[in-house]
């Protein structure tokens, strides 16, 4: 399978909705060239890493994605398309392996009047292609409310599927909340190599700080920051 190749973009946007309430990231409002681009930072309080944009029905991707993952985009037109092989993100020895999105900025959403973290609602998501034997989604989640990290995956054999709308707290019998970071990464055959996915709709919620609430920058916001992705 041919690896899509980033295209250095300065690509410019956000999505805002009420605060408080869930919201979803389709990342439609991000323009691609020839079919990819790159997630602006931040989005949506966010930081990507290791994602591209992807727009899959675009005419200059059609001999590098089959029919069958036209599909990828769940809200046409884009989607994001993740894998280990894509651009390095954090330098830290603590980085995660797969690609990830985190907290951007933990002292500009305290400004907003915003908690630095946010609960995982859903997502929909499936490997592209159909490599054999078959490859493992692994999704894992990094919160201030433990100390070891929410795991969920999922398994997808050797053929070629619907993205899979993840409702993660169903899934995991567990609520993923006071996050401030998700991995996602995507193996395949017995030596779990990388492999792509795609990623779109991304339903996750923000908090609000109450009125009234002392918020201290320090050490707390510090912790945060320093805390992120902690082996």
């Amino acid at each position: 399978m041919k690896r899509f190749i980033s295209v250095l973009l300065a690509v410019q946007g956000s999505f805002y909705s009420a605060v408080g309430k869930p919201d979803v990231l389709n990342f439609d409002d991000i323009s691609t060239v020839r079919g990819l681009g790159n997630v602006p930072s931040p989005y949506f309080h966010l930081s990507f890493s290791k994602y591209n944009v992807l727009t899959p029905g675009d005419p200059e991707l059609k001999d590098m994605i089959t029919k069958e993952d036209l599909n990828c985009a769940v809200s046409a037109p884009n989607a994001l398309i993740g894998s280990r092989y894509q651009s390095e993100g954090l330098k830290s020895a603590k980085s995660p392996e797969g690609s990830y999105f985190e907290i951007a900025n933990a002292s500009s959403l305290a400004e907003d009047g915003l908690h630095p973290y946010f609960t995982l609602l859903s997502f929909n998501v499936k490997p592209l292609a159909a490599p054999a034997p078959g490859t493992w989604i692994i999704v894992n989640g990094y919160s201030h409310a433990r100390q070891d990290t929410l795991t969920w995956k999922v398994y997808f054999d050797s053929d070629y599927h619907e993205p899979l709308l993840v409702k993660i707290q169903e899934f995991s019998k567990e609520e993923w909340s006071q996050l401030y970071g998700v991995e996602i990464l995507a193996d395949y055959g017995e030596d779990a190599l990388d492999w792509e996915f795609c990623l779109d709709d991304l339903r996750l919620q923000f908090f609000e700080i109450e009125e009234g609430s002392v918020v201290s920058r320090r050490p707390w916001y510090q912790q945060v920051l320093k805390s992120m992705w902690r082996t």
